[in-house]
């Protein structure tokens, strides 16, 4: 067990691992060392980087330290390699990469990095951030980097809520709206699930271009819709049976949440049914610890976002005509699910 001063100089200094693997995302190290056949030399790896010799090597000592990479010999001569276990994980070219969340959270960090001003002003710091890549990379990794988390957890998702009754409780051929569905993650796990049901797929255009590829000649393009649009800005089509929103109400307050809860109760037919993924918060919104730190990233992210407690998402839902409010799933992560119904009259 460590010591009270264990843990505040563990915590304290764990942002030096991070920004060393940040920045080996962000420069895509891993990838161009698996090109140059995974065996290179810190100056070959800057050249290829456009980086400095000096500053690549240092970078590299760190991450084999932390046990990513492997390095053989000594001096100049010294060549590196991706540690074989994070090979696939840390290569920008494979479709399970989780390079898009590190860079994601590289540029999070710099956010974070103006916290004391956010708790000070209560204001976003987004803007006081200078992104690395450029404003239009962060939207595509953005939505990447929701892709790569959300591959590793539809399967459990889609279990969860087949345990809680709740997919048995659709009908066999439902008409769903996934509410900024991104690239259609979610989208196309519940069409796998449920063989017989049609799905519109609506967001932002930077999502539903990469949906298009997610979907283009499949074998599920003629079930699912792309439809762009901003929700905050208009309704959505209707008679629907069931909307799916999926870690989207934390970016916002508690009335847009509601405008959010109203525009969906107006999309479903009578009796539809709503899911919710998100943080679900204890009463004392101290539990899960990961939620909490959610929490800040939405305040130094966002003007309004938060995190919900169970009964504050159901006194919203209620307010605009929802009805049997239910924490579906429950667990200590984002995956998380609130259900509720339309009245049937």
């Amino acid at each position: 067990m460590n010591t009270p001063l264990e843990n505040l100089d563990n915590d304290s200094s764990s942002f030096m691992q991070a920004s060393v693997i940040s920045t080996m995302a962000e420069l895509d190290v891993a990838t161009t060392l698996l090109k140059l056949g995974n065996a290179a030399t810190s100056c070959q790896i800057a050249e290829k980087s456009a980086s400095d010799c000096r500053g690549m090597e240092a970078l590299l000592d760190a991450l084999v330290a932390l046990g990513y990479f492997s390095k053989s010999g000594s001096g100049g001569t010294s060549l590196y390699s991706v540690a074989s276990p994070y090979e696939t994980l840390l290569d920008s070219r494979e479709p399970t990469s989780y390079i898009p969340m590190l860079r994601h959270r590289a540029r999070l960090q710099r956010h974070w990095s103006r916290l004391s001003w956010a708790v000070k002003t209560g204001k976003p710091q987004k803007e006081n951030s200078e992104s690395f890549l450029g404003t239009a990379e962060d939207s595509v990794t953005f939505i990447a980097a929701m892709n790569a988390i959300a591959l590793r957890l539809t399967a459990s998702t889609m279990d969860a809520l087949a345990k809680a009754g709740f997919l048995n409780s659709l009908p066999s051929d439902a008409r769903i709206l996934d509410i900024g569905g991104a690239s259609g993650t979610y989208t196309e796990a519940f069409l796998r699930t449920l063989p017989q049901a049609t799905a519109t797929l609506f967001d932002l255009p930077a999502g539903i271009a990469q949906a298009k590829q997610r979907f283009h000649n499949s074998d599920l393009q003629a079930r699912v819709v792309l439809l762009e649009g901003d929700f905050t800005q208009s309704g959505f089509p209707d008679n629907f049976d069931f909307a799916w929103i999926s870690a989207i109400i934390h970016q916002f307050g508690k009335e847009a949440c509601r405008d959010l809860y109203r525009k969906t109760l107006a999309a479903l037919k009578p009796g539809g049914q709503v899911a919710i993924r998100d943080f679900v918060m204890d009463a004392t919104k101290t539990f899960p610890k990961e939620g909490t730190l959610f929490g800040i990233n939405m305040l130094v992210g966002t003007s309004q976002g938060r995190v919900y407690t169970f009964d504050e998402m159901r006194e919203d839902l209620e307010a605009v005509g929802f009805e049997n409010v239910v924490h579906a799933v429950q667990t200590p992560t984002m995956s998380s699910v609130v259900t509720a119904a339309k009245p049937k009259k």
